[in-house]
């Protein structure tokens, strides 16, 4: 059994050479190909002098380059960074400058924002997968050049479990982004799981949806390769219609998809489902926000084949817990976010670490083979995050605290109670934001909600909220305070609810918060 994540990839070329492993806009790799590719980019790495454990970066748009990429830099030994393509120009710099990485895969059109970066950082050495650049420095490698270096030998590398896989970067939207330093083992251990509970087979084709810097990518590609099943990259131009997307998740028999809520919110209302057949669609995952239950509900309505789940995990943890929604019947409101996964062990605390009596509420703790091994070169943070608890026998064990509020239910399941940077005071009230955007999506006509708070003049705060709505509906904002009104005290009404035609994104989906906060700030003061 392979025991690091580029060894699953020659695994899968051995006992399928010919089964499809990767689809990009109706082209496609076998598992042969990507592991000969795979080969490739390792050895135009190890030609460059790379070492075991050098990071290189990947900065790369959605293409059949991706999992060469990934699998190449593993292959050779070194740790992968993972960049997101839409990055600023100056957090690229700080994520190259944080991990120490002399090394970056990339494209021709990215030449130009290379030679900037490599500029800025001399200690970017070299440059694979464009044709050339101005200076001597940083030696460059096309990809015609690191094609004719594909082999069915892998390059005989000495890799363990306990050597990192890769080293992601959250995508910033409530805060700095962080660094999050993955083993094979951990990253491995994950893998093993969501293929064992989905039941993963040869015959599944998976969607990939997100950006691959996230830890979405981790199960399209990671237990994708596992199970020697597909997995079906959707590109920006594929997602931009919803119409269009569900005609490509129809025409590439899309067997599990896995995103955020958002999507599938996007693919409901706008996707023309009643007119496709997809019925290959087997498993539907779904993380990272709450999925408004009038939308999972008429989902649901129309995917009555189709089994649901709602797993929750941060890039630190993976996937720590899970939750299968009955087949049949409504599922309960709120979705919990369920039992700990099999790798994994989950306690409650409250705020002093002592363990809280079930239906009481504390901060989640997560133990278990798929936690991160640490924050990259940010030794308070993991001194914060990754704390030590004895256990019966007289050792201890590493805890991550996830930050997340939960309530142990009757049957033994968890409830997501909230995040304490989501949780504000109004007037001496506490407010879940959170429960706010809840009461905004149950209105009539309103399709997304999000909610912020901003400092006030008198030392407190004022919830802030911006939604989309049907165009056609007539609602107006006093229509939505009107409607509030109805389920929340008065203190938690937002003092200003603006209505907008879109919410603004992280790559994963997400509610981009930060950005929303900015663009509100900006839009405040440029009328001051």
């Amino acid at each position: 059994m392979a025991v690091t994540l580029h060894r699953m990839v020659q695994d899968a070329a051995m006992h399928r050479p010919d089964g499809a492993a990767v689809r990009c806009d109706s082209e496609g790799l076998t598992w042969s190909e990507l592991a000969r590719r795979s080969n490739g980019v390792a050895r135009a790495l190890l030609d460059t002098g790379v070492g075991r454990g050098d990071r290189v970066a990947v900065l790369l748009g959605k293409s059949l380059k991706v999992p060469a990429a990934f699998y190449g830099v593993l292959a050779a030994g070194a740790a992968l960074v993972p960049i997101d393509p839409k990055s600023p120009p100056s957090q690229v710099e700080r994520i190259v400058r944080a991990t120490g990485v002399t090394r970056i895969v990339t494209e021709p059109e990215r030449s130009r924002s290379v030679l900037q970066l490599a500029t800025a950082c001399p200690e970017l050495s070299h440059v694979l997968g464009v044709e050339g650049l101005d200076g001597s420095s940083p030696s460059v490698i096309p990809w015609s050049a690191v094609d004719d270096m594909a082999s069915d030998d892998p390059p005989r590398v000495e890799v363990g479990g306990l050597d990192t896989s890769y080293i992601q970067h959250t995508s910033g939207s409530t805060g700095e982004p962080k660094l999050i330093r993955h083993t094979h083992a951990s990253a491995m251990a994950f893998a093993e799981w969501a293929t064992d509970e989905y039941q993963l087979t040869a015959a599944d084709r998976l969607s990939n949806h997100s950006s691959h810097h996230t830890c979405f990518a981790t199960f399209d590609y990671f237990a994708a390769a596992r199970a020697a099943a597909t997995t079906v990259i959707l590109t920006p131009a594929a997602m931009f219609l919803p119409a269009s997307l569900a005609e490509l998740v129809e025409r590439e028999r899309i067997t599990v998809w896995y995103s955020v809520p958002t999507a599938l919110v996007q693919l409901l209302l706008r996707g023309n489902l009643q007119q496709r057949d997809l019925s290959a669609l087997r498993w539907v995952l779904f993380a990272g926000e709450t999925f408004p239950e009038k939308h999972l509900r008429a989902l649901r309505a129309l995917l009555p084949n189709a089994r649901f789940s709602h797993v929750y995990g941060s890039t630190e943890v993976n996937v720590c817990t899970y939750y299968h929604l009955p087949m049949a019947g409504d599922a309960p409101a709120p979705l919990p976010i369920g039992r700990p996964c099999s790798n994994s062990r989950a306690l409650v605390v409250d705020a002093d670490g002592h363990p809280v009596e079930a239906g009481d509420t504390g901060e989640l703790l997560i133990e278990g083979s798929s936690v991160m091994s640490g924050y990259w070169g940010d030794p308070e943070r993991n001194r914060q995050a990754l704390i030590r608890r004895p256990e019966p026998g007289g050792f201890e064990s590493t805890w991550f605290c996830t930050g997340d509020r939960v309530q142990t239910l009757e049957d033994g399941s968890l409830a997501f109670s909230g995040r304490a940077d989501l949780q504000v005071k109004v007037r001496g009230h506490r407010v879940e934001l959170e429960e706010v955007e809840k009461a905004l999506i149950g209105i009539e006509h309103v399709h997304e909600a999000a909610v912020f708070a901003l400092p006030d003049d008198e030392g407190s705060s004022a919830i802030h909220a911006a939604v989309v709505i049907d165009p056609g509906s007539g609602l107006d904002q006093k229509d939505l305070a009107r409607g509030l009104r109805k389920s929340l005290p008065p203190y938690a009404v937002p003092v200003a609810i603006e209505i907008v035609m879109m919410l603004p994104r992280t790559p994963t989906g997400k509610i981009d918060r930060k950005q929303l906060v900015a663009e509100y700030t900006e839009g405040t003061s440029d009328h001051d």
